[in-house]
């Protein structure tokens, strides 16, 4: 153990004394790294001064430049003039006060009142929107028609004499059906058809279902933004309407 203690101390030696060039006498020591190519390829080495450097009390200073800005943007555009003398719109107070109304419903037995009513409104400058819907469909247990009003007026006392059946009249209403004699209307067909079953029994001959509002429309005169001074003109033709009244328009969607 002693000798190898001895030997890691003198390698020890040895190294320290290699490495700070002590024994470069007798061709041992560390490769100094030197690069004289470097030096060879100076150009006129000896033009190169040192300068010492100035103190910073000796340097002038440099004023900043000023940096371009962008021109001032104004806070606000300038508005265009107010002509004061211009009137201001009256549209949103006669929108706001505008109501609506509606004349009718004029069957279509009812064309010369139709005709009336809109010959008064134009006479008051009124223009109205001329609304045309069909009539609900109905269904009618009929008698008839017949060749005369002579031969209806005959059918009718016989019924009445019998005193069975409990609904009828006159067809005053349907020209398509007229002269003839209605032992009920029906909002269904199938009631109808059960009407008709029942006059049978009862001894009617000749009875029929029919579908009594084929093709038939009624007419709604709509007067949908008046204004004030126009409700007043409405109201002077008011009876001139062909026996129809003025109504607050029906909302939309409903029938008129």
């Amino acid at each position: 153990m002693r000798t190898l203690l001895l030997a890691l101390l003198l390698v020890n030696l040895v190294f320290f004394a290699w490495s700070q060039g002590w024994m470069t006498g007798v061709g041992l020591g560390p490769v100094t790294q030197r690069e004289p190519q470097r030096l060879a390829l100076q150009i006129h080495p000896e033009q190169v001064q040192i300068t010492p450097l100035a103190s910073a009390s000796a340097t002038p200073a440099i004023p900043p430049q000023p940096t371009p800005s962008a021109p001032a943007i104004p806070s606000s555009l300038p508005s265009a003039p107010i002509d004061a003398s211009a009137p201001a719109s009256a549209e949103p107070a006669r929108t706001a006060n505008a109501v609506c109304r509606q004349i009718g419903p004029y069957g279509a037995l009812e064309a010369e009142a139709l005709a009336q009513a809109q010959s008064a409104l134009a006479q008051v400058g009124l223009k109205p929107t001329v609304l045309n819907t069909p009539v609900p469909a109905q269904w009618m247990v009929l008698l008839g028609p017949y060749p005369s009003q002579t031969a209806m007026r005959a059918a009718l006392d016989e019924i009445t004499q019998q005193g069975k059946v409990k609904v009828f009249a006159p067809v005053t209403d349907r020209p398509r059906y007229e002269p003839g004699i209605s032992l009920g209307v029906f909002a269904n067909e199938a009631a109808a058809q059960q009407q008709l079953q029942i006059v049978r029994k009862q001894g009617v001959q000749g009875a029929k279902v029919v579908q009594r509002n084929a093709g038939l429309s009624r007419t709604v005169l709509r007067l949908p933004a008046l204004t004030p001074e126009q409700l007043g003109a409405l109201e002077k033709v008011s009876g001139q309407l062909g026996g129809q009244i003025v109504k607050t328009c029906a909302t939309e969607g409903s029938a008129p």
